[in-house]
């Protein structure tokens, strides 16, 4: 097992947080939030479990430093457990932790690249309505330099952020990546616009659909997955990325179980619908890609790029001890998304995980008619509702405001003021977006609607 070393990061801060802070306290904001497309409402659960491993990394730091990557080495493998009992996946399935989403975008891209069989440009497809670093990132840019917009771990316990991540193969162009917008077609239509823009592709690529889009919709991921397999009996090396981002937590386990029998890598993360905190990830991958990759980057010259814990001992044997970083995947953050995973298999009545599932999106589903319900009531006020081929998750409600001179963003920021706060998540296009979270009571509606009344009533 390789050794990490906590010395080069110094003393833990006696005030270091797991809790993320941002504008007004959280006392004053937390009734009222509806804002779960990036930071989740603080619960209990996550929280508790997240202290809980900060106040043991202190404890060992001072009583047993010897056994302290021993500790998180098991924490972290705990977590790849629970990540392949919820997915159904087999117990050798590799699982690789990073921090946030985009993190987990480039890690999975760039492993992927290396399994090329040729060098010159690498092509990549995706939607418009993915994240907001998703196109700089499938360009090659790495999102950790861009500051303003990214997202880093809460605690960032032994987290660095501005050392070297694992680059594309020498000699690789990334071409920028086809755009498929969503808005307005069936999945059908977004299927074969799909393949009409891989039609118009050569040479090795990838394709990085999200499972749920920022306003709800769900995409037909494993028909994508089924046209794939038909491009590599073709001879095709195309790659395909399953970006369940938005999605884990909001759909039945028939949706997403066994990820790896359609796709080569399944990203997902914790402070969305799960509950978890600022920020961490998982990348559930096919063990061959995982075999493949390791054979190639040892017998490359890549500098060193991974962090400690991010992948399980064995891989991280098989790949070479020397890419390891001096820093480490940030504990108390990735312990917070297993504590969601394992809320998210608890929750709800039935017998068996598949039976709570089913209960518990009846119950969003009928917390989301109170919603849609008091919204459509206020004069000037409509609501994005699924159709047969148009589906959307139930716990995404997006509404727009058509009275004139009401954007989005003046919404969101107008609901954010005065008393009570009221905050839904980031706009997207012409909707306010709201967040029905499972892992907490849902705000009150009638606040909701009553702040909306008064705000288009002024």
């Amino acid at each position: 097992m390789a050794t990490f070393d906590p010395k080069p990061f110094g003393p833990i801060p006696d005030d270091l947080s797991v809790v993320p802070t941002k504008g007004e306290s959280w006392s004053k904001k937390w009734a009222n939030w509806w804002g779960g497309a990036t930071i989740a409402s603080p619960t209990l659960p996550m929280t508790a479990t997240a202290r809980f491993a900060l106040n043991t990394v202190r404890r060992l730091l001072a009583e047993d430093p010897d056994s302290l990557g021993q500790y998180m080495a098991q924490e972290m493998d705990y977590t790849r457990s629970w990540v392949r009992d919820v997915l159904c996946e087999n117990a050798d399935t590799p699982v690789i932790l990073d921090a946030s989403g985009t993190a987990a975008i480039l890690t999975a891209t760039r492993i992927l690249s290396h399994l090329a069989d040729q060098p010159g440009e690498f092509w990549s497809v995706t939607t418009d309505e993915g994240g907001s670093l998703v196109p700089a990132t499938l360009k090659g840019r790495n999102p950790n330099e861009l500051e303003n917009v990214m997202f880093q771990p809460t605690s960032a316990l032994f987290y660095d952020a501005d050392s070297p991540v694992l680059e594309y193969p020498q000699g690789m162009t990334v071409t920028p990546p086809k755009m498929v917008r969503i808005a307005g077609k069936t999945n059908a239509q977004i299927l074969d616009e799909i393949k009409a823009a891989v039609a118009a592709t050569s040479g090795p690529g990838c394709i990085m659909l999200p499972h749920v889009t920022k306003t709800g919709r769900v995409l037909p991921i494993r028909e994508v997955g089924a046209f794939v397999a038909e491009l590599r009996e073709a001879g095709r090396q195309v790659f395909y990325i399953v970006d369940d981002i938005q999605g884990m937590g909001r759909l039945p386990i028939e949706a997403v179980s066994q990820p790896t029998s359609y796709c080569d890598a399944y990203l997902f993360g914790s402070s969305k619908a799960l509950g978890g905190m600022l920020i961490a990830s998982g990348i559930v991958v096919r063990k061959q890609v995982l075999e493949s990759f390791a054979e190639k980057i040892r017998a490359g010259n890549q500098a060193p790029c991974f962090p400690h814990f991010q992948f399980s001992n064995e891989w991280q044997e098989r790949i070479g001890e020397g890419l390891l970083k001096p820093s480490a995947v940030s504990l108390p953050e990735i312990v917070s998304m297993r504590e969601g995973l394992r809320q998210l298999w608890i929750r709800g009545e039935g017998e068996t995980f598949a039976d709570r599932r089913r209960f518990q999106l009846a119950h969003v589903r009928a917390l989301r008619k109170q919603v849609v319900d008091a919204l459509t009531a206020v004069p000037g006020v409509s609501v994005l509702e699924a159709t047969d081929d148009q589906p959307l998750v139930p716990s995404i409600v997006c509404f727009r405001c058509d009275k004139p001179g009401w954007t989005p963003g003046s919404m969101k920021k107008a609901l954010q003021e005065g008393n009570p706060i009221v905050t839904p998540s980031a706009p997207i296009g012409r909707y306010v977006r709201l967040d029905i979270p499972e892992y907490r009571q849902m705000p009150s509606v009638e606040v909701l609607a009553a702040k909306v009344r008064k705000l288009l009533s002024e």
